[in-house]
């Protein structure tokens, strides 16, 4: 224990050790604080007001974000200032961070910081100038007990913001900034979504948000809160000192974490979780090396991270231990976007390489290269209507108008690409089956041609062999080719109508079927009634029969 106490103090900035810290959680955000139950559940219960506040916005109530939001909350502005921040939100091991004071307000930045957090996590890409005006309006966002109130003006009043605070606050566009958004989110058209949400074109918007910032006449507005008991929502639970060590650790601060991981692993606590800390560490010095070797120690230790699983397949060299550290990460966690990806990468089979894909760009919808790959994969599969939904989801998550653009072409090839592959196909299938049939007709001359030279010789065919009769009667005389229209069956008698290409309508009679020969590839049988448009070559002998309306009788039948 006093081995502890010591390590505990000799660590700067860490609180001691009879320090009682606690913890409460709602959504994805999580609160550990040492000022005491009520600081925590009211800290708390301000970013799920923010929350459900930019959901109403959005039209989306349950945002979420792809890790843990952890809110360290000091009792004292001294105790948050011993660990220095290098930005509002900090990317920790296995979470997101966010460092606060108890008793001081919430700074502008974590809640514009937390909005682009939150869009980015949950939402379709949206026209870049309205998620920053979002992100500007809710940097503002005040929230007393469970009250919300939006549009207090920030220190520097962008075109952006005006023209989202305008649409959000003004009485004239009441509603109409979530069905605007929804539309966007949704795919629809800038133009069509102006003038379905709001009856107006966006330059006319775009000109009312220049005249009131210039105005500078501001309103703020009151949301519908989310019905939170501060009191009796949020259960409070203790946080154990080990805890509380690894979550300041896992802040990943230069020259303090690695410190912070290596005591840990000294006193034989939390060995994975330490490994994977320092891990990430060496990753961020680019020290790859290292960085496989602590992952490697970290997956001896039984850790139960994906993110370290992932890590470890991209520095391994052995592709059955990479191929093997994903599919553990998959199984670990099925919504870690990267891990699909990085299996898509490796799968041989195309079905399964395109639920992967498909699986991987679901769950992260704002990463174009994830779209990007699956279409691709589609168009190799020749499923050219997924690509193109893939292509159009490709161009919603584009970041820039240059790759937007790239995408929006690519869908627009999509029709062409599919015609030229059917029109390939068509060839292909053709070509074989003439190459069939060319087959049949060469093997038949060379068995003729070997017989006659057999007779020719005076020798008798081989013992066994079925001797071909020689035919020395009538040779049809008549031809037609066209397409077989109908076939009407009379009895044991048939009637072919076939259009020639010269569109005139001709009907042959088979007396007989069982002496016409069927030549041709695929499907040679007849079947009564309309035909499926295939093209015949008819041999027959002219032989006309006016009860029947048929000019002659059918010798051969050849399908093309």
């Amino acid at each position: 224990m006093w081995r502890r106490l010591l390590i505990l103090c000799c660590l700067p900035g860490l609180v001691l050790a009879d320090e009682h810290w606690i913890r409460f959680a709602s959504g994805p955000f999580e609160v550990w604080t040492d000022a005491g139950p009520r600081a925590g559940r009211e800290t708390l219960a301000r970013f799920e007001e923010f929350r459900h506040g930019l959901g109403q916005v959005v039209g989306d109530p349950d945002l979420g974000t792809s890790m843990p939001v952890r809110i360290l909350l000091f009792r004292s502005a001294k105790e948050a200032a011993a660990w220095p921040a290098p930005s509002p939100i900090l990317r920790g091991r296995d979470c997101f961070a966010i460092l606060l004071a108890s008793g001081a307000p919430v700074p502008p930045a974590v809640f514009h910081d937390a909005t682009r957090l939150l869009l980015d996590s949950s939402v379709a890409r949206m026209p870049a100038h309205l998620e920053s005006g979002l992100e500007d309006l809710f940097s503002t966002i005040q929230v007393s007990g469970i009250l919300i109130k939006l549009g207090e003006p920030p220190s520097q009043r962008s075109q952006d913001w005006a023209l989202v605070h305008l649409l959000a606050v003004d009485p004239e566009y009441y509603g109409k900034l979530r069905v605007l958004l929804y539309n966007l989110r949704h795919g629809v058209e800038e133009t069509v979504a102006y003038r379905n949400s709001i009856g107006k074109t966006a330059a006319e918007i775009e000109q009312q948000a220049a005249r009131y910032l210039a105005a500078g006449n501001f309103q703020t507005v009151d949301l519908s809160p989310r019905p939170i008991s501060v009191e009796h929502d949020f259960p409070e639970n203790p946080v154990e000192p080990a805890e509380l060590r690894l979550a300041l650790a896992d802040l990943l601060l230069p020259g303090r974490s690695a410190d912070a991981y290596q005591a840990l692993l000294r006193d034989r606590l939390h060995p994975a979780e330490a490994h994977e800390g320092l891990a990430f560490l060496a990753l961020r010095d680019r020290q790859p090396d290292a960085a496989r070797r602590e992952f490697a120690a970290a997956m001896d230790a039984g850790s139960r991270s994906a993110a370290c699983y992932v890590e470890y397949s991209r520095l391994e060299t052995d592709p059955a231990k990479s191929a093997a550290a994903l599919r553990k990460a998959v199984e670990l966690d099925p919504k870690l976007a990267e891990a699909h990806f990085l299996l898509a990468r490796r799968e041989s089979d195309p079905a399964r390489r395109i639920a992967e894909l498909k699986s991987a760009a679901s769950l992260e919808i704002r990463n174009a290269a994830y779209w990007q790959a699956l279409a691709e994969a589609n168009l190799d599969a020749h499923n050219f209507s997924e690509a193109a939904r893939a292509w159009r989801s490709a161009e919603q998550a584009a970041a820039n108008p240059q790759d937007r653009a790239r995408y929006r072409q690519a869908r627009m090839a999509i029709e062409q690409q599919r015609l030229d592959y059917e029109a390939a196909e068509r060839r292909r299938a053709a070509e074989e089956q003439q190459r069939e049939l060319d087959k049949l007709k060469e093997q038949a001359r060379a068995d003729l041609h070997a017989l006659e030279a057999k007779v020719n010789q005076g020798q008798s065919p081989v013992t066994g062999e079925k001797v071909v009769p020689w035919w020395e009667g009538p040779k049809p005389s008549g031809k037609a080719a066209g397409v077989l229209k109908q076939v009407d069956c009379l009895g044991r008698q048939a009637r072919l109508v076939i259009q020639q290409d010269g569109q005139k309508i001709i009907r042959l009679l088979i007396p007989d079927p069982s002496r016409v020969t069927i030549l041709g590839g695929g499907d040679t049988t007849l079947g009564c009634g309309p035909q499926k448009a295939r093209r015949v070559t008819v041999e027959y002998f002219p032989k006309s029969n006016p009860k029947l309306a048929t000019v002659g009788e059918v010798a051969t039948l050849e399908f093309q």
